[in-house]
Formats: structure tokens, sequence, C-alpha cells
């Protein structure tokens, strides 16, 4: 009993010390509610825990920063890793050049986005892709969750209800001090994570996937960052050769509600009737281009995001037979296709086999 009264004052301890330090500045961690004055130790440090990733998943984008990061993703076929040089202004200004290999000649791949429009440059090819940006919903990126536009409100809520979330050291990186915080999935076949957030600003300074199997899937982490420098508007342009042509893209858009989505669409959409426990459906878009008629469903549990692509139009295969489910393994996620009366399916997510296999038993076309 006295060492669990012990850990609790630490913990509030701990809480005082972490609200005073981070008054500092208009960016850094707002002032957090006092625990409770009776509470067990694992709840306390759930209630730290959540309240961090609050923080971030709010005020991430308004930390200006420059930065190298690494990601490194293992896969069957063996491990990819890639550095990139990053600088945001806040609210909107990003630049990230990736530093090419040892073996290429050509300069760096970069990308500019400065909340309006994307511009991505591929020496390689010598093109700038750009693409106008008409989401209503900004992009942070603050590594919280898989794919673009984190919803506070609603996937703050899942992450509660779908993960156990707690506070489990405090330890270094980046030379940084960092906390590190857990997120184990309540449902089996989902992957789990592990964030270090900086203690003075609402930023994650590096992240550690692990796959339903327990196994680390992938690791992105800064090596060093400066917080706050001072930053010119001239270092996000984005300069390159007179010989480079550039590639106007279709805008991107904000997903539609299922209903909207089926009106647009020009095709029936079959949708499973299983849906993993603990995971909503966000919504979907429709392909931009009409010579390829797709739609793309996108579905959540707050952190981790399960795609299903529908294309109808499909020619069957040289027997005549619907095919069977194709199952394989990309990058961590695992991929799974299928044909059936002309549509061809695919299930994107990085979850066991299990639940993709038994959404796909449960799309049913008319």
């Amino acid at each position: 009993m006295l060492k669990k009264l012990a850990a609790v004052a630490i913990l509030c301890l701990f809480m005082a010390s972490f609200k005073s330090a981070l008054q500092g500045h208009k960016t850094a961690f707002a002032s957090t509610p006092p625990p409770p004055e009776i509470c067990d130790v694992n709840s306390l440090d759930s209630q730290i825990a959540i309240g961090i990733i609050e923080e971030v998943a709010e005020d991430s984008g308004n930390v200006s920063f420059r930065a190298t990061k690494t990601v490194i993703i293992w896969h069957p076929s063996g491990t990819s890793a890639c550095i990139s040089n990053i600088v945001h202004k806040a609210p909107n200004l990003t630049k990230t050049e990736y530093l090419p290999s040892s073996a290429s000649a050509c300069g760096f791949r970069t990308v500019i986005s400065d909340g309006k429009s994307t511009w991505h440059y591929e020496p390689s090819l010598k093109v700038v892709f750009h693409m106008p940006d008409v989401s209503s919903h900004q992009h942070k990126d603050n590594d919280m969750a898989d794919g673009e536009g984190f919803n506070c409100t609603r996937d703050l809520s899942l992450i509660k209800s779908n993960y156990q979330v707690s506070l489990v050291a405090i330890e270094n990186q980046a030379g940084r001090q960092a906390y590190v915080i857990q997120l184990e999935p309540n449902y089996p076949g989902n992957p789990s994570r592990r964030i270090w957030v900086d203690r003075e600003y609402p930023f994650i300074l590096k992240t550690e996937k692990y796959g339903p199997d327990g196994v680390m899937s992938s690791v992105s982490f800064y090596n060093q960052i400066e917080f706050f420098p001072l930053l010119s508007d001239d270092l996000f342009q984005l300069g390159t050769p007179p010989d480079v042509a550039e590639v106007e893209l279709p805008a991107s858009g904000d997903l539609m509600p299922l209903d909207e989505l089926e009106k647009e669409a020009n095709f029936p959409i079959p949708v499973p009737e299983f849906v993993p426990p603990g995971y909503v459906i966000e919504g979907g878009l429709l392909s931009v281009y009409e010579a390829f008629p797709a739609a793309h469903i996108r579905l959540t549990d707050g952190l981790n995001t399960i795609s299903y692509f529908v294309l109808p139009g499909i020619a069957r295969d040289s027997k005549g037979q619907d095919n069977v489910i194709n199952i394989s393994d990309t990058s961590g996620a695992k991929v799974l296709r299928w044909q059936e009366q002309g549509y061809e399916f695919t299930l994107v997510g990085e979850v066991d086999e299990s639940l993709l296999t038994e959404m796909a038993r449960t799309v049913s076309v008319a």
C-alpha cells in the first residue's frame, strides 16, 4: 500500500513539474488539468498519456522545426530505409528533401506544401507534379494516425475506446527528453504502437509500429531536430532546372459519406457487412479519372486504417470463373484481392489477415 501511495505521489509531482516547465512558449504544451485526488497508478498514468496525445493531435502543426528524419520498414522481401531533411514553418509551409542513395546520380526528391497546393519534384524524371489541395481538413504531419487527415474529436475518442494508452518511461531521443507512450489494441488482430513525445513541445520524435504478431514492422525517428529556427519563406520555393516539365494532377478532396458516394458513382458499390470491432467507416472517394472508375472507402479505429477499393467492369479470368481470394504482404500491410461478377475488390490494412478475409466474405454483389 505504501509503495502504491508513493507511486501516486511521484506521479502528482511529475504532473506539477510537467505543467510549470511547459508554460514558457505559446506553442508548448498547455496546462494539463490536475489529476483526481484519489486515483490508482494505472488510471493516472493513462490520463497523463492521453492528455499528451491530445496536445499532439491538436497543436503539433503549430510547431516550426528543422530536422533530419529516418524511416525504416521491414517487409518479407527485405528492409527499406529512407532519410529526409524536413523544414516546417507553422502553420502551413513544409519542405521535405529525400536524400538519394549512394548509387543515384540524381538530386533530391523534393516535396513542398503551402497548405493549398503540393509540388513534388522527381529529378530522375525531370518532372514536377503539382496538385492543388481542396480538402477542408488540413493534414498534420504528427505521425498519430495512418493516412491523411487526423480528426481530433472523432479519432481521439476512438483511440480511447480501442486502445490501452499508457505512459511507460521518459527517455532521450534526438538529444531531447521525451515521454514514451505505449498504445496496445483492445481487439485482437490489430497493430500496436509506441511513440516518443518531446517533453517541451507537442511533437512526436519517434514512432515504432508493431504488427498484430508483436513483431516490429517499421520505425521512424528524428536524428536531429531544431525547434522554432528562423525560417525564411524563400526556403519553400522550388528551384528546378529549366528543362524540368510541370504536370498538373487532379485536386484531392474530402471523404464523402457512403450515401453521397453511391449517388456520385455511376456504378453500385458493394460494402462489406462485417466491419472489424472498433472500426468505423470514415467515408470514401471516387477516382478523378473517368476512364478508370473506382471507389476507395476508408475505415479507421482512430489509429489504424483499412482501405477498401472497388473497381467495376473488370473482366473475369480466362476460365470464366471468379478469382479466389489472393493475400500478399507489402511493407507490413496485408493486401487481399479478389474478383466477383465483373468487379475487382482490394482490401489493404496492417491487420491480421483473418479480419480482411472476413470482410471479403461478407461483400455481396447483387
